[in-house]
């Protein structure tokens, strides 16, 4: 099921009876032949059906015009799609939108990404994000819970819903975070990428936006798989990457690995600790130990990073926590602000 509301008298791509997708020479095409067949100069011509295939023409072949109508007709807002009852627009980017939702009879809420950019090869790229972790199950993962095909051709994720701030809300309010609480962040965040190491998925964008921090217990959850990998191999393309955060393999083009992931947890750190991402410098206060640590995830060589194979993260700096705080738990210290 596609939008509620009854809008297919209103639909411009029905009026001229063309696919969304379809290119501008499409539309024009279909355009001279209706008109031909409902031009009011003709004896059984309609007036009616004539102004609508001209505004429906004027509208789509016009670029910003038909970007504008796609960007009102694409949104979702108090709508349904499958089971689920959309509640609010939560963020917006390129690709798509996220919402709040709620299934329909079980009132539990849900999160649902909706791809406006209706092709092919973007609709191919919502699925193999939903491929991704269709059958992972983590507490640092969001889980799959539908994929459903909107009337108009375009697709959407429908995951559970994880409250919290995102890392980058937490930063935009503090600024920075203290070294402890970077610590244990990135430890949980590291135990998400073994996990997703060890099935085999790279993640491909990890950076403060994609991590969302629970405050009041101190968990972490991993999410938007847009840029994942699946098995990477040799020939394998990356879609995409976030300046600053992402890798220099992947900004050059190249197949990702686990280590890549590394890379941007790494600078993610930095940008959280108040540093510079550009420079790849913190703070004078951070503690020695602790640069030395992201340092080794920062080296441009991918293959001169460590590994999962000589190395379990997670347990390295939890005993670096123990060196520079005294324990290797958080104690729930609270987060400024949240």
């Amino acid at each position: 099921m596609g939008r509620s509301q009854d809008q297919d008298t209103d639909n411009l791509y029905d009026i001229l009876e063309v696919s969304p997708r379809a290119r501008a020479e499409v539309i024009n095409a279909a355009y001279k032949v209706l008109i031909r067949e409902y031009h009011p100069d003709k004896s059984d011509g309609n007036t009616r059906i004539t102004k609508a295939l001209n505004r429906a023409k004027e509208v789509l072949l016009d670029a910003k015009k038909r970007a504008q109508y796609d960007k009102e007709r694409n949104r979702l807002d108090e709508t349904q799609i499958g089971n689920y009852h959309v509640l609010e627009l939560i963020a917006e980017g390129g690709f798509g939108r996220t919402y709040r939702g709620e299934h329909i009879n079980l009132k539990t809420l849900v999160c649902i990404k909706h791809g406006i950019n209706i092709s092919p090869q973007d609709a191919e790229i919502l699925m193999d994000e939903a491929r991704s972790i269709w059958d992972l199950r983590h507490f640092g993962i969001p889980a799959i819970r539908d994929l459903v095909r909107l009337d108009d051709g375009s697709y959407a994720i429908v995951m559970s819903y994880i409250p919290g701030p995102t890392l980058a809300k937490i930063i935009e309010k503090n600024e920075m975070l203290d070294p402890e609480h970077v610590c244990w962040i990135m430890e949980r965040t590291f135990n998400i990428l073994k996990y997703l190491h060890y099935h085999g998925v790279v993640h491909g964008d990890v950076k403060p936006q994609n991590i969302i921090v629970q405050p009041e217990s101190h968990t972490v959850v991993l999410v938007d798989y847009g840029l994942a990998m699946i098995r990477p191999k040799s020939d394998s393309q990356n879609i995409g990457y976030t300046p600053y955060f992402a890798s220099p393999e992947q900004v050059a083009g190249h197949v990702l690995i686990p280590r890549s992931d590394f890379y941007s947890l790494a600078m993610t750190m930095v940008h959280t600790l108040g540093g510079d991402v550009g420079k790849k410098e913190v703070p004078e206060t951070v503690p020695d130990e602790l640069c030395d640590y992201l340092r080794r995830f920062l080296i441009r060589d991918v293959l001169s990073r460590p590994g999962w194979e000589t190395e379990d993260f997670s347990d390295t700096i939890a005993d670096l926590r123990v060196k520079l705080f005294g324990r290797r738990r958080s104690e729930m210290k609270p987060i400024p602000n949240f």
